[in-house]
């Protein structure tokens, strides 16, 4: 294993990844850590001889396709209380087949279905093998014509497939990347519009607007905008829970603000809460959330509204998601 830095650390809740992370296959996807596209003439990464697993407890990365080469690493993964994230790069993979069936009670592991946008991926397959299993999935953005459109349906079509979560973010498309879509639409309708998107528009505010988009289709279908990974061993499952949100508003923050954004004191406070091993919210019912590192007045406030809703979050969602009003404000605390 190895430690990894996500390209989205606000999302994408790991530390460690069993190697090489994605194996190459013959169609393109999606490398949830670096948040990038894989194309299926990539080149080809070996699967090392030997692997080692930490023994305290770490939030873990796996891909599926590895995993099923290596289904020693999650026995040990699990045995040693860390938690797993499992890449569902395979799509054919079930439970069963990662030995899964065995652990299902007090199990430390979350599924997470990668999905690109419309013209790159397959579209979702069928999740039935995982039923039973909070699974999630990880929404790759990038503009193209009508994309609100589609990331809607996108995002609707994952609720039906029972996903409990959706973590949207933009794809880090390099030049290469974006010649390489370009051409797929040659000598296609869209050929203009398409170029215009991804080359000449103002693409960074047309990433911000589809991530708005993508976080109010996902909170209308009842979904959460996080990752809602297993707990680690030690470490409560609230705690984490929460810290996972105030990252998510981190980010929005950052993005509504930017370089006047208070994000950086949500970060502060979630950084205390992935090594606490008390329920944050029984601590808040003694007035004592304030004891935690981090945790001033307005993050404390903040937080309590992530919980029951109301102020100042109502104001911070109509900030980013562009709204006027907020019809239900636990509603907003939910998602």
């Amino acid at each position: 294993m190895r430690r990894v830095e996500p390209a989205y650390p606000d999302l994408l809740p790991v530390t460690h990844v069993v190697r090489p992370g994605y194996l190459q296959s013959g169609r393109v996807e999606l490398d949830p850590i670096r948040m990038a596209i894989v194309w299926n003439d990539a080149p080809r990464r070996m699967l090392p001889n030997s692997e080692w697993v930490p023994r305290d407890p770490v939030q873990a990365i796996v891909f599926a396709r590895v995993a099923l080469k290596r289904p020693d690493m999650l026995d040990m993964l699990l045995e040693r209380g860390s938690s797993v994230l499992l890449v569902l790069d395979e799509a054919t993979a079930t439970p069963g087949d990662l030995g899964l069936e065995k652990r299902q009670d007090g199990l430390r592991l979350t599924p997470l279905l990668p999905v690109l946008p419309k013209y790159l991926g397959n579209g979702i397959g069928s999740m039935k093998a995982w039923k039973g299993y909070a699974w999630g999935a990880m929404l790759g953005l990038f503009p193209f014509p009508n994309a609100g459109d589609a990331i809607e349906r996108r995002v609707k079509r994952l609720a039906r497939a029972g996903a409990s979560f959706v973590a949207a973010a933009p794809l880090l498309l390099t030049p290469k990347d974006r010649h390489r879509i370009l051409d797929t639409f040659q000598d296609s309708k869209n050929e203009d519009r398409m170029e215009n998107s991804l080359f000449h528009a103002d693409v960074s505010r047309g990433l911000h607007a589809l991530e708005r988009r993508a976080g109010i289709a996902i909170r209308e279908s009842g979904m959460k905008a996080w990752v809602d990974g297993p707990s680690l061993d030690g470490r409560n499952a609230s705690a984490l829970a929460t810290a996972a949100r105030l990252r998510l508003w981190a980010r929005r923050l950052d993005q509504s603000h930017e370089e006047s954004s208070w994000g950086w004191r949500l970060r502060r406070a979630a950084s205390a809460l992935e090594h606490l091993q008390n329920d944050p919210e029984i601590l808040a019912s003694a007035d004592n959330l304030r004891v935690i590192p981090g945790f001033d007045p307005w993050v404390v406030e903040f937080t309590e509204a992530l919980w029951n809703g109301g102020e100042p979050l109502t104001a911070a969602w109509q900030n980013w998601a562009g709204v006027d009003s907020v019809q239900d404000g636990q509603q907003l605390a939910e998602g």
